[in-house]
């Protein structure tokens, strides 16, 4: 991954916005519809958490009705940011060490977008079509070598250090085992 590319230019600029009193099924809903994986959760413009699918799910073993439920009942306290001028290494670096995988990107303290693993990824594995002379040239003709080796294992989905290309897929140290 180019340490050039920054959490600007890949972070999806327009993002689900909820509060803390609206419907769990409502808000899912509005998830599902704009093919987002998680929602803010603003008080104000001020962020506080985050709504994942993982979150709603959650009310599948819980006593709490569904029908009934808010966003304050389930979500996750607290949003992990990070600036939107960061290199996009970094941001992988701070949602392998806080074990997530997305994180609201800022300006100014105000959010201006969410950058996911998946962009993370998509970001990593893209190579140029023609060298523009802005990133390092590899020495080899391996296509593999043109990959770093940190992302997101396409069989299990978990953030990695360590990837591999096995079978056309880029897997993690457990999924290359299995």
């Amino acid at each position: 991954m180019s340490s050039d590319v920054t959490v600007r230019e890949v972070m999806t600029r327009e993002f689900v916005g909820v509060n803390e009193g609206d419907r769990v099924v409502e808000t899912v809903e509005l998830l599902l519809d704009e093919g987002a994986e998680c929602a803010i959760v603003l008080r104000g413009r001020d962020p506080v958490g985050m709504l994942s699918e993982r979150d709603a799910l959650s009310l599948v073993t819980s006593d709490t009705d569904p029908a009934t439920a808010t966003v304050a009942d389930v979500m996750s306290d607290g949003v992990i940011q990070i600036p939107s001028d960061e290199p996009l290494t970094a941001a992988a670096g701070t949602m392998g060490r806080e074990g997530v995988r997305w994180l609201l990107a800022v300006e100014d303290e105000d959010p201006v977008g969410v950058v996911t693993a998946h962009d993370v990824v998509v970001a990593s594995t893209m190579v140029p079509d023609a060298d523009t002379g802005t990133g390092p040239r590899s020495s080899t003709s391996d296509p593999a070598a043109e990959y770093d080796t940190q992302g997101i294992c396409e069989a299990c989905g978990a953030l990695a250090n360590d990837l591999v290309n096995a079978n056309g897929q880029l897997v993690c140290t457990n999924c290359r085992e299995a």
